[in-house]
């Protein structure tokens, strides 16, 4: 005689594992084990119950304070009271300049296709009215209908259409080096590039030539060479990394949590950019771990170090939340305080929690000119605006917006908008401090 089942041996599985997932974050919550970040290899995901686990209480509950032991929550703190001083030395004498933005992950999201001139209304300005703006583009751009499957994520024409800028202004350059550009395989990322080309936008971190690799890109506004370089931590497994990492994306390991991370191909192509002449190197690093509101020592170290090697500013996306920004005063040069931005978190997101739909719009000023009789190109001024992303319902149809924080905690809204809106000023508030309210 069969047994018949109530449900499928596949819905057994399932509830068993929700039952025991709830156990263990009980217990987390309990003993406080998942409290700090503990070093997991994000690679080994889909191979260790343990590390899948951790991903997913974070997801749920992120975790807002840094390594234990590592001084790194009074080390932003101390920054914190240094950023608004002076970055410029005594007797600079300006000669030329251009404004930088920059954000974080754009990637498809619920009603986002309805929401092209929308989107950017009433943050447009601090994106599109500078010289050069910067998005890492977290997306393999699909002729596919599904744009979410699994870990899988692909943006449609219409979604792209939509976060790709505002009205006639739209991004300079798009980060293609992150773990999701090659999610449709070799068709999504044909057709990223082939769209990106044909409509004029620049792109770093992926490479069409094994002679692409070695190279960053190059850009001149207002009188000053600009040099480009990009690489991600990871293609998530998924795929034939021997085969794909050999000169289609920039690779660099960065999170194995097992000796030195090797960074040469950041140094490469930062010495590619320093013998052209660059004025000044922009560094894209799609890193850190994810729902973790502070980096990494171990990154901290790593982007010091590549500041060292070259670059000049840092800016960094993946986490799918925002983490601290620092200026670092540089060995190799007393005159220069670099910027570095650890996470500017999702400005779209598939997510609508308070800590993955909250990011950062970075800003700041190059300015070349001379000092003591020599050449320098520094950062004369930089701040970071934090921005939440919110659905309306327009004749009912939803559509999405990005909107200052500080312009929602002053506006009118239902009590489950006020919660959503209050829940991201603490998370600003303890990666940023409390200044972006005035």
């Amino acid at each position: 005689m069969n047994l018949i089942l109530p449900f499928s041996r596949r819905s057994l599985r399932s509830y068993i594992g929700f039952i025991l997932y709830r156990i263990v974050f009980s217990l987390a919550d309990i003993f406080g084990f998942w409290r700090y970040p503990v070093n997991r290899d994000p690679d080994q995901y889909s191979k260790k119950l343990l590390t899948r686990m951790n991903w997913w209480y974070k997801n749920w509950k992120p975790i807002v304070k840094a390594e234990k032991d590592s001084e790194l929550e009074a080390y932003f703190t101390e920054t914190r009271r240094k950023i608004h001083q002076s970055l410029f030395p005594q007797g600079f004498q300006h000669e030329t300049s251009a404004r930088i933005s920059a954000v974080g992950d754009l990637m498809c999201a619920k009603n986002l296709e309805n929401s092209v001139g929308k989107f950017y209304a009433k943050v447009a300005d601090l994106i599109f009215d500078a010289d050069i703006s910067i998005a890492n583009l977290e997306s393999a751009l699909t002729r596919a209908k599904n744009t979410y499957s699994g870990w899988k994520i692909q943006s449609t024409r219409e979604q792209f259409d939509a976060f790709k800028g505002h009205k006639n202004k739209q991004y300079t350059v798009f980060c293609t080096a992150n773990n999701h550009i090659l999610d449709r395989g070799m068709e999504g990322f044909n057709n990223t590039h082939e769209l990106l080309q044909a409509e004029g936008f620049y792109y770093v971190g992926t490479n069409q030539s094994p002679e692409a690799h070695k190279k960053g890109l190059i850009l001149n506004s207002e009188g000053i060479k600009f040099g480009f370089v990009a690489a991600t931590w990871s293609l998530n497994e998924q795929f034939s990394q021997k085969r794909m990492e050999g000169y289609l994306v920039n690779v660099v390991p960065f999170h194995r949590f097992k000796g030195k991370v090797d960074v040469s191909i950041l140094e490469e192509q930062i010495s590619y950019c320093r013998s052209l002449n660059c004025d000044f190197i922009i560094l894209s690093l799609h890193w850190g771990m994810e729902f973790e509101f502070y980096p990494r020592q171990e990154q901290v170290d790593i982007a010091h170090y590549l500041i060292e090697c070259g670059a000049d500013a840092i800016i960094s996306h993946h986490t799918h939340n925002i983490q601290p920004y620092e200026f670092y005063q540089t060995l190799r040069d007393p005159h220069r305080k670099a910027p570095i931005f650890y996470g500017l978190g999702n400005l779209s997101s598939l997510s609508f929690t308070p800590h993955r739909a909250l990011s950062l719009i970075a800003n700041f000023e190059v300015v070349k000119g001379h000092v003591n009789g020599d050449q320098k190109t520094l950062v004369a001024r930089a701040h970071v605006t934090p921005v939440l992303q919110v659905e309306y319902d327009s004749n009912e149809t939803p559509y999405l917006q990005i909107e200052k924080l500080s312009d929602l905690i002053k506006s009118a809204c239902s009590e489950g908008r006020r919660e959503y809106v209050n829940k991201s000023c603490y998370y600003a508030d303890l990666v940023i401090g409390k200044s972006w309210r005035n």
